[in-house]
């Protein structure tokens, strides 16, 4: 397995698409910190007429917390399934799939080594944001406490945090842990369409078809009954890191779901993958 797993790592570094993401994150964090820098504050609307602020509040910390709300909505679910669509029917439709399983190798292995190497891309590709976000605002917006504007979580806690450096940087650490189970649980639909299709775009049009799908039903007043049970409506409890009192409970439970879905995704790719054809 630790062979197969650092070949589908060759693999992956290989590929010029396992760096879309990075190269854009990285773009898109720039632009942030510059606008940060010379713009005004994001928040004018979120603090009183009346309330005073002294020192840095625009830092490090908080460039790393605006970008994970910011990429979260789309562009860190979007880039991992690039990838991770990619990971089965990219091999299909280059013809290199059919010679990989005619080695003596279970599928089931097979398999599996891609879908470790699909999390290890998600923890990378999440964390990666984080780090670039925290260092790129340190460089040009300076260091200090985080400071933090909660406009409401799907458990509904809201308000204005602040939070000691170090501290700051323990709750950012776990909110980019947390991230990474979120985003993984869409880039599992990925890795399950691309189980069965030869056609990478399919894989990744369809996880974001369902991830679309899944935020739109969380909206709508009808299917309220079973807003509990989507993924989309856990992906957005990382705020819940940024509360004095960090509801474990209520976190658990939403890892627990998210889980669920990672689980269910890649017992029903392998079941397909035991029985897909491959001629080409």
């Amino acid at each position: 397995m630790i062979t197969l797993v650092k070949l589908e790592i060759f693999k992956l570094v290989r590929r010029a698409r396992s760096y879309l993401g990075f190269a854009a994150l990285s773009a898109l964090a720039g632009l942030v910190v510059l606008g940060l820098k010379e713009g005004p504050p994001p928040f004018e609307q979120s603090i009183n007429q009346g309330f005073m602020t002294f020192g840095n509040i625009l830092n490090g910390g908080f460039t790393a917390w605006f970008l994970l709300k910011l990429m979260m909505a789309l562009f860190l679910p979007l880039f991992a399934c690039v990838v991770i669509g990619d990971m089965v029917s990219g091999e299909a439709n280059d013809g290199t799939l059919r010679t990989m399983l005619s080695r003596p190798v279970g599928r089931g292995k097979i398999l599996f080594s891609k879908f470790i190497v699909s999390v290890l891309y998600v923890i990378a590709l999440t964390f990666f944001i984080g780090v670039a976000g925290y260092m790129l605002g340190a460089i040009f917006l300076g260091r200090g406490a985080l400071v933090t504007f909660q406009e409401g979580t799907a458990l509904g806690a809201q308000g204005i945090y602040i939070y000691p450096e170090a501290e700051g940087l323990l709750r950012l650490l776990g909110a980019y842990a947390y991230a990474s189970v979120a985003v993984l649980s869409v880039a599992s639909i990925a890795f399950f369409i691309s189980a069965f299709v030869t056609n990478s775009l399919g894989a990744i049009g369809g996880a974001m078809v369902l991830y679309i799908a899944s935020n739109l039903l969380g909206i709508i007043k009808y299917f309220e009954p079973i807003k509990d049970y989507l993924f989309t409506t856990h992906m957005g409890n990382f705020g819940l890191f940024f509360i004095n009192e960090i509801p474990k409970g209520d976190l658990l439970k939403s890892l627990g779901i998210l889980f669920a879905y990672i689980l269910a995704f890649l017992a029903a790719g392998l079941f397909v993958f035991h029985r897909k054809d491959v001629l080409s």
